[in-house]
């Protein structure tokens, strides 16, 4: 489709010069010189407003006459076309006159310039977008252009309305291959005249103001991602025209606060991957005029600070000759048009193109997916200082990952999530924070894949706990209502997310592990009954490892929360945790001695309490005694079956540090093993070689306990090894009772 309009050099096809309607009788003059007024009058269709200049040229009778015709169509309703395009030809003629005879070039000495651009957005609201058949459009845009050059200037808001008017009505025509004859040649004068309008906008006194590009483009852009091509292709078409303007300019008004250039450039490369090439072509183009515009700046500002022999200047002018000759290859790889455009990002540009690439992953997007992945895979990785306002992404990877299909597509936006977390973790944690509220399962995976890599994982659980330790202590100072309501809130509703995290926890170094098991006792005490019942089951799966950690502050802190944890579980729930309490016996009964007094206690309480949750009578009694041997007695000889699991735990702990704790572990074993019958042969065999490891242990106790517990099941016939084996084990024996110590008696070594 051709939709390419010729451009006009110098001024725009005006409409009316074939198509306006007759004039009326009194011919337009050439305004005459009047006499100066410098006293203010009230506002009449004569004379001008108060205050507005302390002395101007009055309106001659042609003038007055205009603005009569003005008021007047102001105040009715008027339909007919003829009527539309005289009022527009007067605001026209008005607004020439003030720049001619006020010295301020003030329209609110004539009339009041916001009422005049009301009814322009109107009458151009009103024109058919089915079909063009009327020159109103472009009249109206004729008028915006000379109201843009009088004093109050467009700015903000009413700019911005007034554009969107103008591009929904003439982008929203049928396509240009569907006119033919006058039409065609209409539809071409209108795109001349915008362009012509969005020029004299931009072009403020001799230099162009980027501001005011800014809020055009801002308006513009959206318009590149209609459903409908030829609407792309317009919006498209107008934005290479700007670039191309404002790269063959030197100077410029509002630089520093031209800030829209990496949304800019990541809608033009997202266009570059258009199967329709028409679009292609024009964005391409577009990003060359950028280029060219960014490189000169660059050699401006540093041909200002630097010497322009020296290495950075060179390689930006290099950089410059080079591109203005490759342009055409160098812009049909998004890829490219990333790792170019990106090394001369401020971070808060190079945060607008990311955000850009985020938004074309949509399904619903008519952006090219893979074309957005590769921007965002290529932004991230640019060399760059840093990025400004981390926060934004995170949202929108909250608020797009479900709209988001493509497996690959998913993939580069979880990646990028953990870039981010890495490198900027305290901004990730606290925005995503705010996004669990609800506590659903994009939030929910989010923090799986921030907590899935040792690297970030460190991080963000570290950042975690400081917000969640922060929180309490921020309810005793003034903060802010909406503040301390949202932070007790987000605490964590994030709750069933904390199974997640602890999942992981052993990725972590043990200080972070350590914070961590110390906030979840606070965020379970913030849970209801149920969930906390849950959750709690969930976490002592979890917990139960650490039991053995060689940090004996990790083994405190887990198992003073497994404590805490029994007493939350209700209902179902009991049912899950008893197995878990199961499999805490053995550690619990073997850590009891530990060297440590505060490991040792925190065990016989947790262990009091295990026994209490199981409603277990006779096993209480001997703990509350302290009977501990007979404890383990009755363990093993109610729970026969999970012999060779308690064989498991407690080989576990034969390499533990602490002498103690491995002679536990040794006597464990023996009482375990009495209760394998003769088809354990296998698990028989493999105690015997672990306790025959332990003949080479550096304390004699435990080498001699483990040769006792040999001997003895040798004794019981519940292992049979060769009749050699057996008399090296007496041997051995003997010769530790002679030089070591009596550790065996006499009735012992007789059996």
């Amino acid at each position: 489709m051709a939709e390419e309009v010729r451009k006009v050099p110098l001024k725009p096809i005006r409409a009316w010069e074939e198509t306006r309607p007759p004039r009326r009788k009194s011919p337009r003059k050439r305004p005459q010189q009047q006499q100066e007024l410098c006293v203010p009058q009230p506002f009449h269709a004569d004379s001008p407003s108060p205050g507005n200049a302390s002395c101007f040229m009055g309106p001659d009778s042609q003038e007055k006459e205009t603005l009569e015709y003005i008021n007047a169509f102001l105040k009715g309703n008027e339909q007919e076309e003829a009527k539309k395009l005289e009022f527009l030809d007067c605001v026209i003629t008005i607004s020439r006159a003030v720049l001619t005879r006020h010295p301020e070039g003030n329209l609110a000495a004539f009339l009041g310039k916001a009422l005049l651009v009301k009814k322009i957005k109107e009458l151009i609201d009103l024109e058919f977008v089915d079909s063009l058949t009327s020159g109103v459009r472009q009249q109206a845009m004729l008028a915006i252009m000379e109201l843009s050059k009088v004093k109050p200037l467009l700015r903000g808001m009413e700019l911005s309305s007034l554009l969107t008017v103008c591009f929904a009505s003439t982008f929203s025509l049928p396509p240009a291959n569907t006119n033919q004859g006058m039409e065609a040649a209409l539809y071409n004068n209108t795109l001349n005249t915008m362009d012509e309008l969005l020029k004299a906008l931009v072009c403020e006194e001799e230099k162009p103001n980027l501001v005011v590009l800014q809020n055009i483009l801002e308006v513009l852009l959206p318009w590149t991602a209609s459903k409908e091509v030829h609407v792309r292709l317009r919006a498209v078409g107008r934005i290479t025209w700007l670039t191309k303007f404002i790269s063959g300019q030197h100077q410029f008004k509002g630089l520093e606060e031209f800030r829209v250039l990496g949304q800019l450039v990541g809608c033009l490369t997202l266009r570059c991957a258009e199967q329709e090439q028409e679009i292609c072509r024009s964005a391409m183009e577009g990003l060359h005029h950028l280029y060219a515009f960014l490189l000169r700046q660059k050699l401006h500002l540093e041909g200002s600070t630097l010497a322009k022999q020296s290495a950075e200047y060179l390689q930006v002018f290099r950089e410059w000759r080079a591109e203005n000759t490759f342009w055409v290859t160098w812009f049909t790889n998004t890829s490219n048009i990333a790792m170019m455009f990106g090394k001369y990002f401020n971070p808060s540009e190079r945060m607008d193109f990311l955000l850009t690439a985020i938004e074309g992953m949509r399904d619903t997007s008519v952006h090219d997916s893979v074309a957005a992945r590769h921007m965002l895979h290529v932004i991230l990785w640019v060399p760059s200082p840093s990025l400004e306002r981390v926060s934004e992404a995170v949202m929108s990877i909250y608020h797009n990952l479900d709209s988001i299909s493509e497996p690959l597509a998913q993939q580069q936006l979880l990646r990028a999530l953990v870039v981010l977390g890495n490198q900027y973790s305290e901004e990730v944690v606290t925005t995503l924070l705010g996004c669990s509220l609800s506590c659903d399962s994009v939030a929910v995976e989010m923090w799986r894949v921030l907590t899935s890599h040792p690297k970030t994982a460190g991080k963000v659980l570290r950042e975690l706990l400081d917000r969640l330790q922060e929180w309490p202590l921020r309810q005793h100072h003034d903060v802010s209502q909406q503040e301390a309501g949202v932070a007790p809130l987000a605490v964590g509703k994030i709750q069933r997310q904390q199974p997640v995290i602890v999942e992981r926890l052993h990725e972590a170094d043990r200080g972070v592990i350590s914070n961590a098991i110390t906030v979840l006792r606070d965020i379970l005490a913030g849970m209801d009954r149920q969930s906390a019942s849950t959750v709690a089951v969930q976490v002592a799966e979890k917990l139960l490892p650490f039991f053995h950690d060689e940090s004996s502050k990790l083994r405190v802190l887990s198992i003073a929360l497994f404590k805490h944890l029994l007493e939350l579980v209700r209902g179902p729930s009991r049912r899950k945790m008893k197995e878990l309490v199961l499999q805490s016996l053995v550690p619990l009964l073997l850590l009891l001695h530990d060297e440590r007094p505060n490991v040792s206690q925190v065990c016989w309480d947790a262990l009091s309490r295990a026994v209490e949750f199981l409603r277990w009578s006779q096993l209480g009694a001997l703990v509350q005694r302290k009977e501990l041997w007979r404890g383990c007695d009755c363990l093993v000889a109610c729970y026969k079956e999970r012999a060779e699991t308690f064989l498991c735990q407690a080989m576990a702990f034969l390499k533990n540090p602490q002498a103690p704790i491995r002679e536990a572990a040794i006597r464990f074993l023996g009482l375990t093993a009495r209760q394998l019958d003769q088809k354990s042969q296998e698990k028989l065999e493999a105690i015997f070689n672990v306790l025959k490891g332990l003949q080479e242990d550096s304390k004699s106790s435990v080498r001699c306990l483990a040769l006792q517990t040999m001997l003895i099941l040798t004794a019981c016939k519940k292992h049979r090894p060769a009749r050699a084996s057996l008399r090296t084990l007496l041997q051995r024996m003997r010769l530790m009772c002679t030089r070591e110590s009596p550790v065996i008696e006499a009735a012992q070594l007789s059996e």
